[in-house]
């Protein structure tokens, strides 16, 4: 049995994606930060919510955490990941500096950015769902994950671009659009990973069961 209702799940977070779309424009204060803490935050708050509401089994791993305590804690983290990740993806993007002139050349430094962010969010916070929620996730299903935020990451990307998203190097579109894009893409690229994880897993222990049986 899944650990996830992946039809509630998918469900909540298509509502996600119209509570991000209609609070995007919430601004903190300047005075509080001059970075879009907000949104960042709430694309992971919203995400981690989502995954909480379908969850099938409300008992948590540790007897002497409340279910409560143990989700808002997850959420907070989730939260907190997902406001520092542009800036884990900014110093993470050295790894590209051998690639620098190729990429300044073709104006995908920007892009270079959100692909190591996507990869480091991805990771975090697959770590995050392990550690609370889906313990019999193994390190191959973190590869994946990885592999199909990214990839969404970067059709999200190609996409903005065919339809002139970017020229030159900077955003066409308006901001506000361009940030809903690709946090659906990722969204749904993370939790259909998490669904191809729990369907690999049922399929490996059915196969177990029937050999053993034979």
């Amino acid at each position: 049995m899944k650990a996830i209702r992946y039809g509630l799940h998918f469900t909540t977070l298509a509502l996600g994606g119209v509570i991000f779309w209609l609070v995007k424009d919430i601004q903190l204060p300047y005075w509080i930060s001059n970075f879009d803490v907000f949104r960042y935050s709430l694309m992971g708050a919203l995400h981690a919510t989502s995954i909480v509401v379908s969850l099938r089994d409300r008992r948590t791993t540790h007897r002497n955490i409340a279910f409560p305590i143990h989700a808002l804690g997850f959420i907070a983290l989730a939260t907190v990941l997902s406001a520092s990740t542009p800036f884990m993806g900014l110093w993470g993007s050295i790894v590209w500096v051998p690639f620098a002139d190729i990429l300044r050349e073709n104006h995908l430094g920007i892009d270079a950015i959100y692909l190591t962010g996507s990869a480091i969010g991805a990771s975090g916070y697959w770590v995050l769902v392990r550690l609370f929620w889906l313990k019999s996730l193994w390190w191959a299903d973190w590869l994946r994950t990885v592999a199909l935020c990214v990839t969404a990451t970067l059709l999200a990307g190609l996409g903005l671009n065919l339809f002139d998203g970017y020229v030159r190097g900077v955003p066409k579109f308006d901001a506000d659009i361009i940030s809903p894009i690709l946090t659906l893409a990722w969204w749904f690229a993370f939790s259909i990973s998490l669904y191809w994880s729990e369907t690999s897993e049922q399929a490996y222990k059915s196969t177990q069961a029937v050999e053993t049986v034979t």
